[in-house]
């Protein structure tokens, strides 16, 4: 590992160390170390040793006591301690601020991150990046735009004076050890390439991460069993959601971020650190191969486009409309089939249900990927979302309608607490049209949950335990009905769980002879559509579930056979043309030379 640190081999090589002190005598967090380091220096490959930063202006701490009791205190609580209001019902809970354990940071494993009063220098002043961009796949929300710069500096120097109580950033006994990542002769960042991504992948076997993440990186190799320092429940991160990554949401496929998470850990959870146990070379092959498994345009293909961002969600784009495209001859059975690969799929974006009781405060499903596709007989829908555990009703449970506790304040009673601790239920999936969407005018629709008395609404819905059923629902305060005729209309071609991922395929044909219940497809029109999940270890049932916003699926039109013929027509007639020109111009030519 020496070879990834700077030999000193030149007499009176100085380490130049620079400061920037910014208003009132105020130092820096970082002091960035631009000279060598030495094998025995005791740093892990690719840190350098910074200083203790100074005590904010006592004017910065009162200012921020305000924003704070203004904005942050419904979750972090009075004291800091992650206990406010609202903290009994997210999952994870808010960060307590007084053992000083913070998740994202460019300090060594243990160590507290960067802060620097006077000047939010990015990727040098972590709780300043972390307050301006929030941390995606929790609560904790941007605050740029709402609290100016000089505001999240100050709140920033009220928390770490105030309401750290168990360590003093300004304490000699603190070390600031940080990861010069911008220092590209020291790091040496290997490129994204093919080689690259397929030592990762050994390396993530070697290094046991998928102990954790599972072996293809959704999260599922152990989703049960670990707990964060404050004993809460706690999931490994999946690898296919690079969105989610906390400290990620400025560029969700920046390798970079990939890399300091592996190099610093994330204090606080069971996430280590791997700057001992690996080469800086070793970190930027594994965060290759992680970067590699998210997401992208065309699944499976780590090199297809990056899927675009929304601004506002740091979430992928969404679009409203899911198309079925018309094939010829049969529908294929296999999802890897070559018609489903070419086809266009969706990312429905999913919430917990809230509005009526029982609700979902914490979601675990937040995004499913639809296709469709359709022959002159049927419509075929496939389902893919991930999933750390495969949830079935265990034999003798009866699945009775869930009943939403009266909330009780204390950790012990909060919804983090309660995580892995609920009735197993079905894993579950469900579509749902307006049975008559012709006779609505638009934006007319019925309720999106579950329609009304006189709008009732056509749901299939495919449970873990093998059913796939058609209900009329009519209002979410009545039950669903089961429609056992268009039941039978219904098939389910595949349902498969394999390494944290469900995959549903089902199809039913486009008209039936029930015009009053059924929905009837109709090519080249917008059909309301709303999707439904449930996670059964997380205790969903009944309206306890995910619950997407309206979509509109559309059968696009066939292709006329006139447009496929007249375009052939068309060039060979051109070609014919042409030739008949340049044929007459040759004869024209050769004529006027014998004369």
């Amino acid at each position: 590992m020496n070879c990834y640190l700077f030999k000193g081999t030149r007499k009176g090589l100085m380490i130049a160390i620079a400061a920037v002190a910014v208003g009132l005598g105020a130092g820096v967090a970082v002091l960035w170390a631009t000279g060598e380091v030495k094998a025995d220096s005791g740093l892990s490959p690719g840190f350098i040793k910074g200083t203790n930063p100074a005590k904010p202006d006592p004017k910065m701490i009162e200012e921020g006591k305000k924003i704070y009791f203004r904005k942050c205190v419904w979750c972090h609580g009075v004291d800091g301690g992650g206990d406010g209001p609202g903290a009994d019902r997210l999952w994870p809970r808010p960060r307590n601020f007084n053992q000083g354990t913070f998740k994202i940071r460019h300090t060594a494993s243990g160590e507290l991150p960067l802060f620097d009063p006077t000047k939010p220098i990015p990727g040098q002043n972590d709780l300043f990046d972390t307050v301006t961009h929030g941390l995606p796949g929790s609560a904790m929300p941007p605050w740029d735009g709402i609290l100016t710069e000089q505001q999240r500096l100050q709140v920033l120097s009220f928390v770490t004076t105030q309401l750290v109580k168990d360590r003093k950033f300004d304490d000699k006994t603190e070390t600031f050890t940080i990861l010069d990542i911008n220092n590209k002769d020291a790091m040496k960042k290997i490129p994204y390439s093919k080689e690259s991504i397929a030592k990762g992948a050994q390396l993530i076997v070697d290094k046991k991460c998928v102990e954790c993440h599972g072996n293809e990186g959704r999260g599922d190799g152990n989703p049960f069993n670990l707990k964060d320092d404050w004993g809460f429940p706690i999931q490994p991160a999946d690898w296919h959601k690079c969105w989610n990554f906390r400290g990620s949401r400025e560029d969700p496929y920046r390798v970079e971020t990939i890399f300091r998470t592996f190099s610093t850990g994330v204090n606080g959870t069971p996430m280590p650190s791997f700057a001992d146990n690996t080469t800086v070379e070793e970190r930027w092959h594994i965060a290759n191969f992680v970067n590699s498994v998210c997401e992208r345009e065309k699944e499976g293909d780590p090199f297809s486009p990056l899927l675009q961002m929304d601004p506002q969600t740091a979430k992928p784009k969404t679009n409203f409309v899911v198309p079925s495209a018309p094939i010829e001859g049969e529908i294929p059975a296999d999802p890897n089939d070559k018609k489903w690969q070419d086809r266009p799929r969706r990312i429905i974006g999913m919430g917990g249900q809230i509005t009526h009781k029982p609700r979902n405060f914490v979601n675990r499903i937040d995004d499913l990927w639809i296709q469709s596709m359709y022959n002159k007989n049927e419509i075929a829908f496939l389902f893919r979302w991930d999933d750390r555990t495969k949830s079935q009703v265990e034999p003798g449970v009866t699945v009775v309608p869930i009943e939403e506790a009266p909330p009780v304040a204390g950790e012990a009673n909060s919804i983090a607490a309660k995580q892995n601790t609920y009735t197993v239920y079905n894993d579950a999936v469900a579509i749902q049209f307006p049975a008559k969407w012709q006779e609505y005018a638009p934006p007319e629709k019925p309720r999106y949950l579950h329609g009304e008395e006189k709008r009732h609404v056509d749901l299939w819905k495919w449970e873990a335990d093998g059913t796939l059923k058609a209900y009329t629902g009519s209002g979410w305060d009545k039950p669903l009905e089961e429609r056992p005729g268009a039941t039978e209309k219904l098939k389910l071609v595949k349902g498969e769980f394999n390494e944290g991922r469900w995959t549903i395929l089902m199809t039913r044909p486009l008209h039936t002879d029930d015009k009053d219940a059924d929905v009837q497809f109709e090519t080249g029109k917008y059909i309301p559509t709303v999707f439904f999940a449930w996670d059964g270890h997380n205790g969903d049932a009944g309206l306890k579930m995910a619950v997407s916003a309206f979509y509109y699926t559309i059968l696009e039109p066939p292709v006329p056979i006139e447009a496929k013929v007249y375009p052939i027509l068309m060039a060979v007639g051109m070609i014919i043309a042409e030739g008949w020109i340049l044929r007459r111009r040759a004869t024209k030519r050769e004529m006027m030379m014998k004369k």
